[in-house]
């Protein structure tokens, strides 16, 4: 192990991250990120998802005790944080998760499936290695041809105002001083940037988070910014493409600007540029998106004639609002809508699309496309509007089809 990431190593054994309860994370449903590329699975069993730099696994955990049948590994150098993740599967009675300590650097001892894995979640971990490049081509050795890794850097520009006050901070303990040392004297200049440098920023509230999430973002040892050019170029360096932004909308110029002669002028800009103006302008304090292996390309749309030999689920980031109004004789459905993510709820007007809303999301897990139309069929839908019903809420990001 080399010199700076036995230094991260030490620091994240004093302050096991990420602190906090287990969440479900966008972009952890292994289907889904899956389906993002084209290339077929071509084998039978479980999938098999390596998180790499899982820490004290908070979102692996949500996600293996969502998706029983997904089988799940989190590596990390952390020692600390492996027990933390193993103590919180065992009482959670997972069997589907196993945990291992191997450094993303080299990945020696990583058990690695036959074939490779079909996705790889690195989220906040590239950029605190010593070689992030080398440890991207790593990952990429042990994914599988078709698969897909779900990737999170931090952004450059949305990070710059913190990582200023991160280097003065660090110019002020020249000696090496031990991180409990630092802590108040950085707690007490974080407190004092809330209403200077930090000001309007997300990262105001710095001098109030716990300690873990402290060090993580003032104390950190050693860290990387990326911007959109550079992480393309980093990607495309090791053999990796850039499928789809985890959510297309914030790279979207259509939702980002308003109407009028800029969005005009950005939008006959390529998407490369258009992404690097809406990076200036936004400033996101992290780059996530999904990547693949340089011949498996982003998957296109399905068209009709494939609707009816695909599987389909309700998309698992889609959250269905209904208002329902109860009479003395039953309980009705008044009002629909739903929310993707973060964006704004849509609602939805009474109608076939309504209705096949409400009646799809009751429905776990996937279904042949035969199917799904008989149901819509059943909503009183002929066969083709069935049929483009489906495409449309498929283009919406309602329905998926499964790989």
């Amino acid at each position: 192990m080399d010199p700076t990431t036995r230094a991260v190593r030490a620091m994240y054994e004093q302050f096991p991250y990420p602190s906090g309860p287990v969440v479900n994370r966008v972009g952890s449903d292994a289907e889904l990120v899956l389906s993002y590329g084209a290339r077929g699975r071509g084998r039978r069993g479980p999938l098999q998802v390596l998180d790499a730099g899982c820490g004290r696994a908070r979102g692996l955990l949500g996600a293996a005790t969502l998706q029983p049948r997904v089988q799940w590994l989190g590596i990390d150098i952390v020692g600390a944080a492996l027990a933390d993740a193993r103590r919180e599967a065992a009482e959670r009675g997972l069997e589907n998760v196993a945990f291992a300590e191997v450094d993303l650097m080299t990945l020696d001892g990583l058990a690695v499936p036959e074939g490779g894995f079909d996705v790889i979640h690195s989220s906040g971990v590239l950029h605190h290695l010593t070689d992030p490049a080398a440890g991207l081509a790593r990952l990429r050795e042990v994914l599988a041809p078709h698969g897909v890794i779900n990737l999170m850097v931090y952004g450059r520009h949305g990070r710059e105002t913190l990582q200023r006050l991160a280097a003065s901070v660090a110019d002020l303990f020249p000696d090496g001083t031990p991180l409990a040392a630092r802590l108040p004297v950085a707690r007490q200049a974080a407190t004092v940037a809330r209403d200077q440098v930090l000001a309007g920023s997300r990262f105001a509230d710095t001098a109030e988070v716990d300690d873990v999430e402290f060090v993580d973002r003032l104390l950190n040892v050693n860290e990387t910014s990326y911007d959109v050019p550079s992480l393309l170029a980093r990607l495309e360096s090791a053999g990796l493409h850039l499928l789809r932004w985890a959510e297309p909308a914030d790279w979207d110029p259509r939702r980002q600007l308003p109407a009028g002669p800029l969005r005009d002028h950005v939008l006959q800009l390529p998407p490369r540029r258009q992404w690097s103006f809406l990076e200036v302008l936004l400033r996101p304090a992290g780059l996530e998106l999904m990547v693949g292996h340089a011949d498996n390309p982003p998957r296109p749309p399905l068209t009709a004639a494939e609707v009816p030999g695909a599987r389909w689920r309700f998309h698992p980031e889609v959250v269905v609002h209904t208002g329902v109004r109860h009479t003395p004789d039953e309980a009705r459905t008044e009002k629909l809508s739903y929310t993707l993510r973060k964006r704004e709820p849509v609602t939805l007007a009474a109608g076939a699309a309504a209705a096949a809303v409400l009646h799809l999301c009751r429905q776990p897990g996937a279904r042949p496309g035969k199917q799904v139309l008989r149901e819509l069929q059943g909503l009183g839908l002929g066969r083709e509007d069935a049929v483009a019903l489906v495409l449309e809420l498929a283009r919406h990001e309602l329905l998926f089809a499964v790989p």
